[in-house]
């Protein structure tokens, strides 16, 4: 078993479960964790001891009882909970109202307290601030543990997509820097696990217990739409590193790390939110490259690994899709080859293997098994290859947002049982998935030895210390440390950088109209000036493009910062506003004499688009550039997730920073295509590593 790992801090945090009977009340306690309800909050006090009082319950309680305690709960619970276990569904709506208090909504309250489910996901729809969150993430535990007739009652994991960079759920809290820039730092270990230390605070101190990252994806493909710089580097070595740094943060605050995506969404160029990717790789090509990080994982220890809706057609056998004719690839989140065989047999893996979201086109819409997409015999069949295959955590088959959905879900969970009862699902392989999140829970510290007697000082004692934590000062001085030592210069023609001649004349180019929140705050920071133009407006849904407005302002100025974001293949479209808006005012630049200063804001690739410019700079991160870093939005210290990495590049730009950055991928060259496009070729123009100083 791999679930008593070497970076767990906190020892072993035995079984606590609060058996229902029909005369009422608990027929046995298996442990506490330091003694405290375990769904109502802790003190900081309380948090503080947790080492002490688990070695004391370790030594009370081996894991093995604990375990056969695990095995007594399994057999009384019923088929519909052990199901139940097994899913994890969203509440990001009901009735097309956002959910941020569940106590608003009696009827969903109502519909949750059908099902005992293994956890909650939360999304930004759900989140308002970090006193709100907290509330809401404690009346759900609440509300769950209200079941009526349930064998057990077991508390939810309460997961969310908080990685850092581009992904993030807590607007209020710290956004940090992004994988791939973490990966451009001197010390790129060190931040790693201090990202995850961070974000593992604020989420702890809302009361999520797991963490849906880190992306341990090999961003091999420059192409890629979805991952980029959710990854920290194009190097399996690096990136397995630095997911274990990055886990090892999270683990300090007893936060469940989640590696995604497996067996690797790097080397695509499909996004499987809308479409299903393929990966024409060998068995022993994926073992040079993509699996690496994940091998290092399991040996680590993972606690838990999350699928990827991928399909690997040199690999995997033919299937039979659900019109009974088309033959095709089931994607791996459906494929007992590449999670019995591979991931279980091959890597040793033992952990809780989570799926990515089924609601995910690649899914939902792929006709892979018989019935109606969003019909619960279509739902069902998905489950039934999902579960086969060795999975253990159906992630959001469908958002519980009506009382349509909720009935989807008796359809569902009674269609499994079906399944099983009939033999297409064996009732072994549910029990063993239901062993191992239970053994998960209990390794975290997950239940609750009395019920759910809700404490109003707890709670109100969180609420205080996650406004102390959720955006904290303190966190965003680290953020913007790690910003600055991110910023990479790779190109700056006869000094172009820094500017530090106050006489000279800057416009800067943004691309959207929320850039200039970011812009104008590092500007006053630095005591300069400049002018702000956009060549293309997002937010109003009207592209400008690259107007005689700023042509004017170009030609008399003498230097030009224009930012960029490149995803995917759509940078190297010609016929793309950015292309065109970017190539002109070069052009236009140096024509009148000045310098042009490329601002890279996403993946770097876009440095060997724009070649003609004399300086580059990359920042790794478009997101937050119109929040507000001076605003507080919850406490006196509390500050919004803004973007660091943007001001740290202007700082660098004007001489305020020193860069350090180093690339964590190999930048190709951009050839022309015998059709005239243009594509990424095989050499490269800057090499991992490089990164230029002043």
């Amino acid at each position: 078993m791999h679930i008593f790992n070497k970076h767990l801090r906190y020892v072993f945090i035995a079984l606590v479960l609060c058996c229902v009977f029909p005369a009422g009340g608990c027929s046995k306690n298996v442990g506490t964790k330091g003694g405290t309800d375990m769904n109502t909050e802790q003190t900081p006090d309380a948090v503080n001891d947790k080492a002490t009082a688990a070695e004391e319950i370790t030594s009370v309680l081996p894991e093995e009882a604990a375990f056969g305690e695990i095995d007594e709960v399994i057999s009384n619970m019923s088929m519909d909970e052990k199901i139940s276990q097994l899913i994890i569904p969203a509440i990001r709506t009901w009735n097309e109202e956002n959910v941020t208090d569940i106590n608003a909504a009696a009827e969903l309250k109502e519909v949750l307290r059908r099902h005992q489910y293994g956890g909650i996901i939360l999304f930004g729809s759900n989140i308002t601030g970090a006193e709100q969150a907290a509330r809401l993430v404690n009346d759900l535990q609440q509300n769950n543990m209200q079941i009526e007739g349930a064998s057990c009652h077991i508390p939810y994991l309460m997961p969310i997509d908080e990685e850092g960079g581009i992904v993030i759920r807590l607007n209020t809290g710290t956004r940090m820097i992004g994988n791939m820039a973490i990966g451009a730092t001197p010390d790129p270990v060190k931040n790693a696990e201090l990202t995850g230390s961070i974000l593992g605070e604020e989420m702890a101190a809302i009361g999520f217990n797991t963490d849906f990252a880190p992306v341990i994806d090999v961003n091999s493909n420059p192409a890629n739409p979805v991952i980029g710089t959710r990854s920290f580097s194009d190097d399996p070595e690096i990136v397995a590193s630095l997911g274990t740094a990055y886990s090892e943060g999270l683990a300090e605050h007893n936060i469940i790390a989640t590696y995604k995506h497996f067996p690797g969404h790097g080397d695509t160029s499909v996004d499987s939110h809308i479409g299903t990717p393929s990966v024409e790789k060998t068995y022993e090509e994926l073992l040079q490259n993509e699996l690496v990080p994940f091998k290092k994982a399991i040996e680590d220890g993972a606690d838990m690994i999350m699928t990827a809706h991928i399909t690997y057609p040199l690999i995997d056998e033919e299937k039979t899709f659900g019109d009974g004719m088309t033959k095709g690839f089931f994607p791996a989140t459906m494929s007992e080859k590449m999670i019995g065989d591979i991931l279980r047999t091959d890597l040793g893996y033992d952990g809780v293997v989570v799926t990515d979201a089924l609601e995910m086109e690649a899914i939902a819409a792929a006709g892979l098994v018989p019935g109606e997409a969003n019909s619960a015999e279509y739902g069902v069949g998905i489950a039934r290859e999902v579960i086969n295959a060795g999975v253990d955590i159906l992630l959001l088959p469908l958002d519980i947002t009506s009382p349509e959905a909720a009935d989807y879900y008796d359809e569902y969970i009674a269609g499994i049982a079906e399944k099983v009862e009939t033999g297409e699902i064996r009732s072994e392989r549910i029990d063993e998935s239901v062993r191992r999140i239970l053994r998960l829970k209990a390794k975290y510290g997950i239940f609750n030895p009395e019920g759910a007697q809700k404490d109003t000082l707890l709670i109100d004692e969180r609420v205080k210390t996650c406004k102390e934590t959720v955006g904290s000062y303190e966190h965003h001085e680290k953020e913007m440390e790690m910003a600055r030592e991110a910023v990479t210069v790779v190109k700056n023609d006869k000094g172009a950088l820094p500017i530090k001649d106050e006489t000279k004349k800057v416009v800067i180019l943004g691309r959207m109209s929320g850039n200039a929140t970011a812009i104008n705050y590092a500007l006053s920071e630095l005591q300069k000036s400049a002018d702000i133009e956009y060549y293309y407006d997002s937010s109003a849904e009207v592209k400008l493009h690259y107007t005689d407005e700023i042509k004017q302002k170009i030609a008399t100025a003498d230097y030009v910062l224009a930012f960029s974001y490149a995803s995917g293949s759509s940078a190297l479209d010609k016929e793309n506003p950015q292309f065109i808006a970017l190539h002109e005012a070069i052009s236009d630049t140096h024509k009148a004499g000045g310098k042009f200063v490329l601002i890279s804001e996403n993946l770097p690739y876009d440095a060997a688009i724009y070649q003609d410019a004399d300086a580059i700079v990359l920042a790794y991160l478009g997101s937050g550039l119109n929040i507000d870093p001076t605003k507080n939005k919850e406490s006196s210290t509390g500050m919004s997730a803004r973007n660091a990495n943007v001001v740290a590049a202007i700082e660098t730009i004007f001489g305020a920073n020193t860069p350090k950055g180093r690339l964590p991928v190999n930048i190709p060259v951009v050839e022309e295509a015998e059709d005239g496009t243009l594509k990424y070729g095989s050499e490269f123009l800057y090499k991992r590593g490089f990164g230029l100083t002043y």
